[in-house]
Parts: structure tokens; C-alpha cells; sequence
């Protein structure tokens, strides 16, 4: 994500999301949020639930959460739609934190206080559009050349928003975290040498791996 894409998350978190949640939901959520796509630019993050409840509840109650309420909120999100929890292991389970625009409630919402405009087709926010960007890509990044998943594919804007591009069919190709978080804002020809170097430093560590 770019600023502004973030920017724009964080909005509609704050307008459609929050209001769907409890408070200690909101608390868990934004601070699964916080851990991946604004720290590591990760769509997920894994995390112990004793961690989860000492670190979610001071910003907003002024103490820790209960792991008991944790657990139930835990539970009560990926219910909700809004997370999914996945496999544990001794560093913690393993959370997906889905954003607004793939919540359907949220979707919802937002055709209905038109945050979400009838027009041109929105290949970015509409969920629907923008996977049919990735199976036109066939779901390869289009920097890198390595395959994506529904865990790791992203969308990114050849030409940046900030610098006027927009979220169409022609504008949008199928991206992986690392080279999304990379190219951020930046134009191709801006990107290109760290695109080129982080690619390089990744396929020698895999031949690496592969000789041990």
C-alpha cells in the first residue's frame, strides 16, 4: 500500500468497519492491522494471544485484555468475516486481516453513502473487479514473475494515484507483497533498481537454500 491507498483504508475503517464491532473487537482488529499491512506491509501477522492481550487494550482501556476476552473476540471477528485465523505454531497463530473493501457489509455501506460511485468500474475497490485483474494476469506478479495467492496478491497502479493514475483495467497489474511494499508510490522507472535488487537478493538466497 501507498500512503494514500492507506490513508483511504484506514477512512473506511474508521466509517464502515468500526461501527460493525464491538470495542474490544475494534481494539483486537486495529492492532492485528497495525501489526501487519502498516508494519511489514504483510496482509497477515502471526501473533500470541497472551501478546495480543497485553498490547491490544492499553492504547484504547488504559490496561491489557483478558486472554479469555481476546479468545472470544478472536473468535467473534473471523465469525464477522473481518479475520481469519490460521495455523499455530510456538511463535503464535497466524492471522489474515481483511480490509473494508473485501468485508461485505462493508461494501454495502459504502454503495449505499456512495462512497463507492456507479461509473467507470472500480477495478481497485470492488472486490469482484479486482480479481478479474488477477486472472488476467494469471496470477504472477507482474514484476518479479512469481505466482501470487488470495494470502499475498495485491493490485498495483503502473501509474501512482498520487501522481494522477487511476484504478482501470490498463493502470492496474497483479503484484506480490514484497514488490507491491517496494513500488509504493513510486513510478516503474523510479522503482525499478530496488525492484531489480530485492528480486536478485531473493532468487540467490532460494539457490542457496537449494544447495544445502
Amino acid at each position: 500500500m501507498d500512503t494514500e491507498e492507506i490513508i483511504q483504508t484506514l477512512k473506511q475503517v474508521r466509517d464502515y468497519l468500526a461501527p460493525l464491532q464491538t470495542p474490544y473487537e475494534q481494539a483486537i482488529y486495529n492492532y492485528l492491522f497495525r501489526w501487519s499491512y502498516l508494519e511489514t506491509g504483510e496482509r497477515s501477522v502471526r501473533k500470541g494471544k497472551r501478546t495480543i492481550a497485553a498490547e491490544s487494550g492499553a492504547p484504547r482501556f488504559g490496561s491489557s485484555i483478558s486472554y479469555a476476552a481476546v479468545d472470544e473476540n478472536l473468535r467473534s471477528l473471523e465469525k464477522k468475516g473481518h479475520i481469519r485465523i490460521g495455523d499455530v505454531t510456538r511463535e503464535g497463530t497466524l492471522y489474515t486481516i481483511l480490509l473494508p473493501i473485501e468485508i461485505p457489509e462493508c461494501i454495502r455501506l459504502m454503495h449505499e453513502r456512495h462512497q463507492l460511485p456507479e461509473g467507470p468500474p472500480d477495478y481497485f475497490g470492488d472486490p469482484a473487479k479486482r480479481r478479474e485483474i488477477f486472472e488476467r494476469d494469471q496470477w504472477v506478479c507482474h514484476y518479479c514473475g512469481e505466482e501470487v495467492t488470495e494470502e499475498n496478491a495485491c493490485l498495483d497502479h503502473l501509474i501512482p494515484r498520487s501522481k494522477g493514475g487511476e484504478s482501470t483495467w490498463n493502470n492496474l497489474v497483479t503484484s506480490c507483497l514484497e514488490c507491491n511494499s517496494i513500488k509504493s508510490g513510486k513510478t516503474y522507472e523510479e522503482a525499478a533498481p530496488l525492484l531489480l535488487e530485492r528480486i536478485k537478493q531473493r532468487r540467490m538466497r532460494r539457490a542457496k537454500d537449494k544447495e544445502r
